[in-house]
């Protein structure tokens, strides 16, 4: 994906069913009036406390979902591959602000979507605002259960939940051997 826009972004909407459950129409709104960004390796997409107006796809690369504490200590409540929306809670009424952090850890292709026109498009297909909130469910409870896993589990038992988990996500299987398209530093697994 290092340095392609594309010419359109409708194959990608496809694999992502908060927008697949659109109508082609609206697809195609969307479609023209996004705007596609490249991003380097370690670029921040949005900070914590900005204004949370756009709503992101995740076209190509990978990106880091994270919360920093005043002390700018991190913890790390997702890695997305893309395709994958992210930012999903500018659309919720009431939450003007982004609450968490979107850094890439690869360069990375994002389409930007704007969340007055997609919240436009949502509020009138109740299929896709189904997805869209089946996605932000999945989402609270995955960082439910990783909490959890924090206050329940030792240390060993909790290192090896993450590697499967990230074995399971972000692994593929080539010629009988399995390639990891991940490469975390201790402090990036720490962090997670």
């Amino acid at each position: 994906m290092k340095g392609v826009l594309l010419n359109s972004l409708l194959p990608y909407f496809a694999q992502v069913p908060a927008l697949a459950a659109l109508p082609d129409d609206a697809r195609r709104h969307l479609d023209r009036i996004s705007e596609q960004r490249q991003y380097r390796r370690r670029q921040v997409v949005h900070f914590p406390d900005q204004q949370g107006d756009c709503v992101y796809l995740l076209c190509g690369g990978r990106v880091k979902i994270s919360r920093v504490s005043e002390q700018g200590r991190e913890v790390t409540l997702q890695i997305l591959e893309g395709p994958a929306l992210f930012g999903e809670m500018g659309l919720v009424e009431g939450c003007d602000h982004y609450d968490l952090m979107a850094e890439t850890l690869d360069d990375s292709l994002i389409a930007v979507l704007r969340g007055t026109e997609l919240l436009a498009d949502v509020k009138k297909c109740p299929a896709a605002v189904w997805e869209l909130l089946k996605l932000m469910s999945d989402r609270r409870a995955e960082a439910e259960a990783q909490l959890a896993d924090q206050i329940f589990l030792e240390v060993p038992k909790r290192v090896a939940k993450l590697l499967l988990r990230l074995h399971d996500t972000t692994s593929t299987v080539s010629r009988g051997s399995l390639l990891s398209k991940s490469k975390m530093t201790h402090q990036e697994l720490a962090n997670m």
